[in-house]
């Protein structure tokens, strides 16, 4: 049987979408993959919009930037942690990966080297409006994935079905 993909992001993050995926992994008795994504947009947009407004120069800036990247990677790499420490103890096989770039590229990359049977993913809680001006790597990732997806916010669980990646 192949992997439960459990990806996890710290702007897109519930503890729900840990246990749901550990849930299905140990029913199924089936191994998980989990995957932080470090969307390097998050920490270039914050050190960036710092020196557009005057407050750091450019090379604290640099400076601001490599201290919120390694920060950022320190913190998936415990959150990996924990969720293999919570999948041994109930006696599920936990593979972990740490990746950089784009989250649904990077999402859509190691799930086809992987070759995954179906992922696990959190989504803010957003309006529809704000995802529609604003953009959704969520929507994205639903939009050009080719297996199902379950989408898990603080209040809900939206199970996607096996889709066609957009080649209809």
């Amino acid at each position: 049987m192949g992997y439960l993909m459990l990806v996890l992001s710290p702007s897109r993050h519930t503890p729900k979408s840990i246990d749901l995926a550990l849930s299905l992994v140990q029913t199924s008795k089936r191994p998980l993959l989990a995957v932080f994504i470090m969307d390097m947009k998050v920490p270039n947009a914050i050190s960036s919009h710092i020196v557009d407004i005057g407050f750091l120069g450019d090379k604290v800036s640099d400076q601001l930037k490599s201290t919120i990247h390694r920060e950022y990677e320190a913190r998936g790499r415990r959150e990996l942690e924990e969720v293999k420490e919570r999948a041994l103890k109930l006696g599920i096989e936990c593979e972990t990966i740490v990746r950089k770039g784009d989250f649904v590229k990077q999402c859509l990359k190691i799930a086809r080297e992987k070759k995954i049977e179906d992922m696990v993913v959190s989504r803010a809680e957003r309006s529809n409006i704000s995802r529609k001006l604003f953009g959704s790597a969520v929507n994205e990732l639903l939009e050009h994935a080719t297996w199902p997806i379950m989408v898990v916010t603080d209040t809900a669980i939206e199970n996607h079905k096996e889709r066609d990646g957009g080649q209809s």
